[in-house]
């Protein structure tokens, strides 16, 4: 997962310098940012028309970098495509877009690092893609500013972090060649959003036999960009929903009021301060980040559509990351993990819970 010691010497491109100080204040100095929407179709698209328009997309929007390869891929070896596409680490002058089809054209992987766009960033790289616009119902949060400043938000957490630090979900970890696990459930839509999104994670940690008694911290991705707004950009922001242990507060009712009365975590600066945070984070890294990362990108909209899969970038120790996406047909909920932290049996039984709780 880590880069070797050449590849730290290599020059970086100038786009990927600067995905890289985008993220360099954020938790997790092991994490490759790695995002991945993976999208089903109604009809096939041709994989040299596609290359063609993601090409001349990487051509008018430098910050995406140079325009990268597309790779076909049989149904037996799509589960490695995905994890691929999502988890490989970004070196020093690679894409920082990855694209990935079906044989068949039906099915398509779109990876980008976290520094380049956010959730719906990437979806607009899909569409972009696929030569159609694709549109998200999810709000945003506009220019709503956070409670404190950057300096003092980061006292308290490092203050949680060290006397309270967030609940975790427990696994004795796997061996093997795969870094991390991707899996993906899609069920006829449902209308629930966000909030049935926290109340099912929330009680899946709360139902199993290893809970903790510290308080679940969920960290939610939302966007300062206008609904609807089909952009190629990362226009990122952050909840933080700190619980109670048990199931107090954690009904999807009370989760929808106190998830829309949060304020955003403040912006971090566009710097790695001189490798400095990641070296602090580092020293603190197995007592920050949260119990959940959690991406919705709300109800898509777009010709062709079938279904659409949001795998977000894990990031802090035992991160478990969910993603949920609806379109006209259907809602799919995603789990991510590593492997070093969760086994595959592990992985599943999270998997079948959370779709229990959250479809049931």
């Amino acid at each position: 997962m880590r880069p070797t010691p050449a590849a730290r010497r290599d020059p970086l491109a100038p786009s990927v310098r600067e995905a890289r100080e985008v993220v360099g204040m954020y938790g997790d100095p092991d994490t490759t940012w790695g995002l991945c929407l993976e999208v089903r179709l109604t009809r096939p698209e041709d994989a040299g028309t596609v290359a063609e328009r993601v090409a001349k997309l990487c051509a008018r929007r430098p910050h995406l970098g140079i325009a990268p390869v597309i790779t076909r891929h049989r149904d037996s070896t799509w589960a490695d495509a995905r994890r691929d596409v999502a988890a490989a680490p970004y070196g020093p002058t690679s894409p920082l877009l990855r694209l990935a089809l079906t044989d068949d054209g039906m099915g398509m992987l779109i990876g980008a690092h976290h520094g380049v766009v956010d959730g719906l960033g990437l979806l607009a790289v899909a569409g972009a893609a696929l030569g159609r616009e694709l549109r998200s119902s999810a709000r945003g949060i506009g220019e709503r500013a956070a409670p404190h400043g950057f300096v003092g938000s980061s006292v308290r957490r490092l203050g949680e972090a060290l006397v309270a630090p967030p609940a975790r979900f427990v696994g004795s970890g796997g061996e093997g060649p795969e870094p991390e696990d991707l899996s993906v459930v899609t069920r006829p839509r449902v209308g629930r959003g966000t909030a049935d999104l926290a109340a099912a994670v929330l009680a899946l940690h709360a139902d199993l036999p290893t809970a903790s008694r510290r308080r679940p911290v969920l960290v939610i991705g939302a966007s300062r960009r206008p609904r609807g707004v089909p952009q190629p950009d990362r226009q990122t922001a952050y909840l933080r929903l700190r619980m109670r242990p048990g199931r107090e507060g954690a009904d999807r009712t009370t989760l929808a009021r106190t998830i829309a009365d949060l304020r955003p975590e403040p912006d971090f600066p566009e710097t790695s301060a001189g490798g400095a945070a990641p070296l602090v984070v580092r020293l603190l890294k197995n007592r920050l980040g949260a119990t959940a990362m959690l991406s919705n990108l709300g109800g898509v909209e777009g010709e062709g559509l079938a279904s659409v899969a949001m795998y977000p970038a894990l990031s802090g120790p035992r991160s478990v990351a969910v993603g949920l996406v609806s379109t006209g047909s259907a809602t799919t909920l995603t789990l991510r993990t590593r492997r070093e932290e969760f086994d595959v049996e592990e992985h599943a039984r999270l998997m079948a819970g959370l779709a229990d709780r959250f479809f049931g």
